[in-house]
């Protein structure tokens, strides 16, 4: 038994398939409020093909590549204690000064949720990060991003703290949707020095998911932290669910069920319009409210306590840091071809990003499929009259991964939602949404870490054999993510993740 000023952090992932039958199992996490964002893409919809084209741009392909590589490249694995951790790096990203918070503001193809701060209200734009656990506003001298500046608040409370050498550490007034009221929170306050380049970017706020306080480059306390000490949220859990390729919802304290609900009820009740209408018992248009932003201002409760009834627990596992699981199995038209993948889930990430040796794997098991001459060999084709029949096993459950067409914001893109897009014009190939990285192999390649020890467990960025589970990963599934906080209690198995399949 420790002593119980010893704080033991639980993590825990579940995901469930949103099939309409899921959501009495969604809500059995909904036993106290909670707190709904509306989510967006920022740019619209990931799109690899240009406006009115079917066939994919593949130099900007490459482009969004890279990008995503240089993100998880900003940490490196270190030995503290007696495991294996994640830390930022000492010297910055391309571009940034050294030592920079790690995230970049503000930039397209990022998911988002607003929220107000201060009184008058100024409403931020919070950019989601699962690969960092810091939760800081970032106010700059250019006119990008949405801005929140403490002159104009009436309610805030400096504190001359620095939680980081270009931040302060106020307190002041947020405005939490759903429940509708406004608490006083601390965060991490950033103004970037007029002579470093840093400035010139873009204003706005960055909400870093990752599960471990190892990714924590500022002191500040987190958000979800403060909102179970203030009592506002129960339960230290938050889900994701997209809705398509630009909306989703983020809960805070408990799932999106209630949000999902009310969509179906919404979508029912269009469609019952619509045949009213045809039968010509109506004749007026449907004016019905936007349900995500409604439901925004509306209590979720639930009677059901027994919040882990229905889903399977297993570990968290690799350098602590990350959301990272470990994939059972990859099936391609009801045959295994992996088995005991690594993954890291990641929502800003457009594809879903598989290491050489299982990439090359996976493809080998689709007919006709054969990957892109250099320098797109990162990239594979596949028939696009034959895309794969893709389920991805956890817990001994079998997941369905981007199967059927493009639903309801279908845009003729060929290949169903495996296909980015045809190769070229007029081309019966289309270039699969799995794609191979190589950021693993470079980095220990190259043998460059960062400072500090370039040998032994801490070497590369430990994504030599690991797959991303990108943006696709959420299509018709809603995640939950739990951080469960201990005190005075080891828990013997570590850290835990479920998975739940609908009946």
């Amino acid at each position: 038994m420790h002593s119980p000023s010893v704080l033991t952090i639980l993590t825990l992932l579940a995901i469930a398939n949103l099939a309409w039958g899921s959501i009495s199992a969604l809500r059995s996490l909904d036993t106290a409020p909670v707190l709904h964002f509306t989510l967006a893409r920022r740019g619209g919809s990931f799109a690899a093909t240009e406006w009115t084209k079917d066939y994919v741009n593949l130099t900007y392909l490459a482009q969004e590549l890279e990008k995503i590589e240089d993100r998880f490249n900003l940490t490196q694995r270190v030995v503290k204690g007696n495991k294996l951790v994640r830390k930022a790096k000492i010297v910055g990203a391309k571009g940034s000064d050294e030592g920079a918070l790690m995230g970049k503001i503000a930039d397209d193809g990022l998911w988002y949720a607003k929220i107000k701060i201060g009184e008058p209200p100024q409403e931020v734009e919070m950019d989601l990060n699962m690969l960092t656990a810091d939760f800081y506003v970032v106010l700059t001298t250019s006119r990008i991003g949405s801005k929140y500046d403490d002159l104009f608040s009436q309610t805030i409370t400096k504190s001359y703290e620095r939680p980081y050498p270009t931040c302060t550490l106020p307190t002041d007034s947020f405005h939490l949707p759903t429940i509708n009221i406004s608490i006083p929170l601390s965060f991490a306050y950033c103004r970037p020095s007029k002579f470093s380049l840093d400035t010139l970017g873009a204003s706005g706020s960055a909400l870093g998911l990752a599960p471990s306080e190892h990714l924590r480059q500022t002191k500040s306390t987190s958000i979800l932290k403060q909102l179970l000490q203030k009592q506002i949220i129960e339960r230290p859990v938050f889900s994701l669910m997209l809705i398509n390729g630009q909306e989703g919802v983020l809960s805070i304290g408990g799932t999106g069920a209630r949000a999902v609900e009310m969509v179906e009820q919404q979508t029912k009740d269009e469609l019952d319009h619509v045949s009213a209408v045809e039968r010509g018992e109506l004749t007026t248009d449907f004016e019905g409210d936007n349900i995500i932003k409604r439901s925004m201002m509306e209590p979720v409760f639930d009677t059901k306590t027994n919040w882990e009834e229905g889903w399977k627990w297993s570990q968290v596992q690799g350098a602590e840091g990350w959301w990272q699981i470990l994939m059972q199995g990859v099936w391609v038209d009801g045959s295994k071809v992996l088995q005991n993948q690594a993954a890291v889930i990641d929502i800003n990430s457009p594809f879903i990003l598989a290491p050489p040796l299982a990439a090359k794997a996976f493809y080998a098991s689709i007919s006709g499929s054969r990957p892109l001459p250099a320098p797109h060999s990162n990239f594979y084709m596949f028939p696009c009259l034959n895309p794969p029949k893709l389920h991805l096993e956890f817990t001994r459950w079998n997941f369905p991964l981007l199967q059927g067409g493009r639903g309801a914001d279908w845009t003729g893109i060929p290949g169903g939602k495996f296909s980015l897009g045809r190769l070229r014009d007029g081309s019966g190939y289309c270039v699969g949404t799995v794609v191979e990285s190589r950021m693993g192999v470079k980095d220990e390649g190259m043998g460059a870490v960062g400072r500090g020890s370039r040998s032994g467990a801490g070497h590369g960025n430990g994504m030599r054999d690991v797959w991303v589970m990108g943006e696709g990963f959420f299509r018709g599934v809603g995640a939950v993510f739990d951080v469960s906080l201990f005190s005075g209690f080891q828990c013997p198995d570590g850290s835990r993740f479920a998975l739940m399949l609908s009946t």
